[in-house]
């Protein structure tokens, strides 16, 4: 996309105070169309068994290209068709494919003589810049000073454990407390600790655990209200457990928004009772926001959201905009202390990461005032605009009505398949029927792989295709969207029309 037009995203090579730079990688290495290798995607893929594990670290059969926002520029393997993607659920990328701010200043970094990458023995600008800055955005929620930031080259999975490592540091002082509370339907990773806290996993006899349970693991039913808006008996039950059993119990975590169970927004009344259950019984309560969190509900944190605010927050998939390796903990003081092995990595500090995590800060809420004044005057002036304002504020309620828009159109058009839709803000459901109308995981199993070949790219949550757009999502990807998604419901439709002939 030219730099003339005011708004992200564009190419960087595009900006005339880049092309003298650009200019001069031409023909070289460094050019950025030099080819790296010779061989073609089917002769890549053809070598899968020879290069990677089987499982989830073989590239699949569509070959990616190049990308810009929710577009990305495709080829199909075994066709070599080429095909343009519109990226409904990268779940990484909360500003899109190639975000032009965040590129810029990893540059600008990487033109600095700062190290990339330092380790914890070593102390470092960026640490205390990015720490102050996610610590302010929960202040809006909480007592200025009341939280701690814990910085982690990891992933969600790894944020998750730490919470509980630290709330289990927490009560070693009460052996009585052992007890972990977590919920029917959830999914917090894949590690060892994770999948003994999830229900969402794979059947124990696929090998890919190594222990069936654990025996201080309680799992309570999924919260849910019931046709008149109000908590169903299990869901009491389930807070009346925690009320007379609760000195037991060391922490409870909950997703807010259940992905893998449909995509199922956890009620508000829930959440808050249950905030008042563990503040009385002195629990932990711990939120697992490594897909709600860094913007997909509006705003940093789902507490802002809900006013509800737990002991301990999980987040990683947003924070660096897929270009960078980091995840976060932010707990009240209570709950600053991890236990070693646990407290420290040699690979917590990648400069790059947490340079991803500040841009993806400055585009989120906007830049810091005092940094306002020094934004470059070279910037496309929509870029710039954003810059000031934040997208947060004025971007993100435009891409839920979008998606809103996206949801009711498809259930209008093709009401035997399309169910409710699910979930919140941009972390959403769309339910997919049986032929009897019932909602089926088989079902939006083989729309979500249909769809990759009509130019959508989507992914299974149980009955549920589960999207989750870019923050900055437009009108002419939403109607991409919307040809794609309605060619594969046809096709689906038609073969069920065959199949009962």
């Amino acid at each position: 996309m030219p730099s003339s037009l005011n708004n992200a995203p564009f190419d960087l090579a595009s900006l005339d105070v880049l092309a003298p730079l650009v200019e001069s990688f031409a023909g070289s290495c460094l050019d950025p169309a030099f080819v790296n290798s010779g061989m073609t995607p089917s002769a890549h893929l053809a070598s899968n068994s020879m290069l990677f594990t089987q499982g989830g670290s073989w590239p699949r059969d569509v070959w990616a290209v190049s990308g810009f926002g929710a577009v990305l520029d495709a080829v199909v393997v075994e066709t070599d068709a080429p095909v343009q993607l519109i990226d409904l659920c990268s779940i990484l990328c909360v500003l899109g494919f190639n975000d032009p701010w965040v590129k810029l200043k990893q540059i600008a970094y990487l033109l600095s003589p700062q190290p990339h990458h330092v380790t914890i023995r070593l102390g470092c600008d960026m640490y205390y810049r990015v720490a102050r800055r996610i610590l302010r955005s929960f202040d809006r929620s909480t007592e200025p000073g009341d939280l701690v930031v814990n910085l982690r080259q990891c992933n969600g999975s790894d944020a998750v454990e730490l919470a509980l490592h630290a709330a289990w540091k927490a009560v070693e002082g009460s052996p009585r407390r052992r007890r972990l509370a977590t919920f029917r339907g959830s999914y917090h990773g894949e590690n060892l600790t994770a999948s003994l806290i999830s229900d969402q996993q794979p059947e124990h006899g696929s090998g890919r655990l190594l222990m069936d349970q654990a025996e201080n693991v309680v799992f309570l039913p999924s919260p849910t209200c019931g046709d008149g808006g109000y908590l169903t008996d299990e869901a009491l039950a389930a807070l009346a457990r925690l009320e007379r059993e609760g000195d037991e119990f060391f922490a409870v975590v909950i997703e807010p928004v259940q992905w893998r169970e449909s995509v199922h927004a956890v009620p508000l009344e829930f959440l808050r009772r249950l905030r008042d259950v563990c503040t009385r019984k002195s629990i932990c309560l711990i939120f697992d926001e490594i897909h709600n969190g860094f913007g997909y509900t509006g705003t940093i944190s789902f507490a802002d959201n809900c006013g509800v605010r737990p002991d301990i927050s999980a987040m990683s998939k947003g924070l660096t905009g897929g270009h960078g390796s980091l995840a976060i903990t932010v707990a009240r003081k209570e709950f600053r202390a991890i236990e070693g092995p646990f407290a420290g990595k040699s690979n917590a500090a990648d400069m790059l990461s947490l340079v991803a995590v500040d841009a993806v800060l400055d585009r989120l809420l906007g830049v810091d005032s005092d940094e306002a004044g020094a934004l470059p005057d070279w910037l496309p002036t929509g870029l710039a605009s954003e810059l000031r304002t934040g997208l947060l504020a004025t971007v993100y309620p435009r891409t839920v009505a979008m998606v809103d828009l996206l949801f009711d159109e498809l259930r209008r058009r093709f009401p035997s398949l399309v169910g409710a839709s699910a979930g919140l803000g941009l972390v959403r459901g769309l339910v997919m029927l049986d032929a009897d109308g019932r909602p089926s995981s088989a079902v939006a199993a083989e729309v979500a792989k249909r769809c990759l070949v009509h130019g959508v790219y989507v992914r299974q949550a149980d009955t549920a295709l589960f999207v989750k757009p870019r923050l900055a999502f437009t009108q002419d990807e939403a109607d991409a969207a919307l040809v794609g998604l309605s060619r594969t419901f046809e096709e689906v439709l038609d073969d069920r029309d065959k199949a009962n002939r």
